[in-house]
């Protein structure tokens, strides 16, 4: 019977010296009576970092959760669970940096001790953490592009009323009474000579100078207003070719499709949505493109958003007041690849900036997010392609290099 019983217990013992968590026998003081592997695995970096015996679980305790002790220490039953997987934060000195960690704890008390079970769940919480962010971030993408949408109907609605006006407008000039005006300084030209009679030469001839005057001036005025009308109907156009190339990023963020798409031409969306920005700055925009379409297949919103990214960089790098003011963009075909080239006469950045330029969060900008890069690069990824920014230091410009495999 004796032997029965003692296997027993070594088996229960063994189980639990080789369990996947923490394990720690304690007594009443915090002394630690037996400790597990993992247990040890778990407790020896802490009491390194800490400076204090593995001898004694309290003082470890304290630094995982202060709750802890003062709950074994106040539980009075002889037996039961204090604390049930309770989830703990906490940081402790390492070699660099804090170390910041994620324990569970369970506390519960037998006849004659304590038995503590600790667990490190860094790893699941960040998961967690970092699925609730996604799941979040997804939201917030989703709620901006419903947005836009609203934005983008409302402007488009404006946009369609103004130009409505201004057609309107431009018909009722070609109803002006410029026609009849000319033919009354025509007729009184004519009969200048009968017109002195009444009124004297010199009276006559200066009424013909005014009527043909008025004429004239009447005819510039128009003309001017026309050409107005006809820049304004233009803008117009232009305006609603870029809305509609922003519905079509409302829409592929619905839609991701890998289908083909000419590169060629998302370039030239490209262009004409930053046309205003690099006309004001006075920056001469090279393209040097085969004359035939590039085609690759991918999506073509996702690729736009990357274009536009860099182009706007670009522009942003270029002082306003700068001398040499320059943006080219080269598209060339391999076989089996596809290069864009994208390069530019801003402020450069040193090498060090260009180790981060790719990371989440990362920007030099005061108003950015850095989210931008970070969103290109995976974007070329995921389109099996490679993205890489260099330059050759400040006031240097950067080149923006991406490779397609066909």
């Amino acid at each position: 019977m004796d032997t029965s019983i003692s296997a027993s217990e070594l088996r229960l013992r063994s189980i639990m010296q080789h369990a996947p968590l923490g394990l720690a026998e304690i007594d009443a003081s915090g002394k630690i009576v037996n400790l597990n592997l993992a247990g040890t695995a778990l407790l020896k970096p802490l009491t390194a970092a800490l400076s204090v015996s593995i001898e004694n679980i309290f003082p470890i305790l304290d630094v995982i959760n202060p709750k802890v002790v003062p709950a074994i220490k106040a539980f009075s039953q002889p037996g039961g669970l204090i604390m049930g997987n309770e989830q703990c934060h906490f940081s402790y000195p390492g070699e660099l940096d804090l170390v910041e960690k994620d324990f569970s704890i369970t506390v519960s008390k037998m006849a004659d001790c304590f038995i503590v079970s600790f667990e490190d769940v860094t790893e699941k919480v960040s998961e967690e953490k970092a699925m609730v962010q996604a799941e979040l971030d997804k939201a917030v993408a989703q709620g901006k592009f419903e947005i836009a949408s609203e934005v983008l109907h409302d402007i488009g609605n404006a946009v369609v009323g103004f130009g409505s006006y201004l057609t309107r407008i431009n018909r009722m000039m070609e109803q002006n009474n410029l026609a009849n005006l000319k033919n009354v300084a025509g007729f009184m030209k004519a009969q200048q000579q009968a017109f002195g009679q009444v009124i004297g030469t010199d009276k006559a001839g200066a009424l013909v100078n005014l009527m043909e005057g008025i004429a004239k001036s009447q005819e510039e005025h128009q003309t001017e207003i026309k050409r107005s009308i006809a820049d304004q109907l233009n803008i117009i156009a232009h305006i609603q070719d870029i809305l509609n190339i922003q519905r079509q990023y409302v829409v592929g963020h619905e839609a991701q499709e890998r289908k083909p798409v000419n590169l060629r031409s998302i370039i030239n969306d490209c262009r004409a949505m930053v046309f205003g920005a690099i006309d004001k700055k006075g920056i001469k925009l090279t393209l040097d493109m085969p004359a035939e379409g590039v085609v690759i297949k991918g999506d073509r919103t996702k690729l736009m958003q990357v274009i536009l990214n860099i182009l706007k960089n670009s522009i942003e790098a270029i002082d306003l007041n700068a001398e040499d003011k320059r943006i080219y963009l080269g598209l060339t075909t391999q076989e089996g690849s596809v290069n864009l080239v994208i390069s530019d006469s801003g402020k450069g950045f040193d090498e060090a900036t260009g180790a981060h330029l790719f990371e989440r969060g990362y920007t030099t900008k005061s108003t950015g997010t850095g989210l931008g890069l970070y969103n290109c690069r995976s974007i070329i990824e995921s389109h099996s392609g490679t993205i890489t920014i260099t330059s050759d230091g400040p006031g240097k410009g950067a080149t923006t290099a991406i490779l397609f495999k066909s």
